[in-house]
């Protein structure tokens, strides 16, 4: 695996104000558009509670932790491990364009652009 990108280098790549707090790496469904809340694991079974929520996601402090998670779960191809940060009114979680589109993002992101623009007329 390669070196965890700092807190400083996710803001500048994806363009987060300077202000935006890290919560943590969270595991996302990209497919569902859900996040791992919980898991247990033992050797006879696993269970894992998926929620809509980055809110009620587990968070992992690093990278490493997160990715061992997913690979200890067999999730690879199905989750994937997404910073997720708290910029004030929202959550955001940085991930690839993956997976189904969820139209309650298009519609979300369309509100937000009218509030903007609302606020510079």
């Amino acid at each position: 695996m390669s070196k965890e990108p700092s807190v400083y280098e996710l803001k500048q790549t994806w363009g987060l104000p300077a202000h935006a707090k890290m919560l943590g790496w969270l595991l996302h469904d990209p497919y569902k558009d859900e996040f791992l809340v919980k898991f247990a694991s033992s050797s006879d079974m696993t269970g894992m509670w998926w929620g809509l929520s980055p809110e009620t996601a587990k968070t992992f402090k690093t990278l490493k932790k997160a990715t061992a998670v997913l690979e200890s779960l067999d999730l690879a191809g199905r989750a994937v491990v997404a910073p997720a940060f708290d910029i004030g009114k929202q959550i955001i979680v940085l991930t690839d364009d993956i997976g189904a589109e969820n139209p309650l993002r298009n519609v979300t992101r369309l509100i937000e652009e009218a509030k903007r623009d609302d606020a510079n007329d």
